[in-house]
């Protein structure tokens, strides 16, 4: 997998300062962000959607839509 020059040059200075190969740097990196977005499950995982029968105030993206018509 080739990347962007500064993409190439962010990977080669994580792979030095955590002394891991490319593959195993690439795959930390994209872990931590697939958790860290709420794609992938790490220690919390990603809220439920649905909380009670209703929407999860952890998961609905605009607060307003939790309060009706009003």
């Amino acid at each position: 997998m080739v990347f962007s020059d500064d993409m190439e040059l962010a990977v080669a200075l994580y792979m030095a300062d955590s002394a891991l190969p490319r593959h195993m740097a690439i795959e930390k990196l994209l872990k931590t962000g697939l958790e860290n977005t709420g794609y992938l499950t790490g220690g919390e995982g990603r809220p439920p959607e649905i909380v009670d029968g209703k929407p999860s105030a952890d998961y609905v993206q605009y607060r307003t839509y939790l309060d009706g018509d009003s």
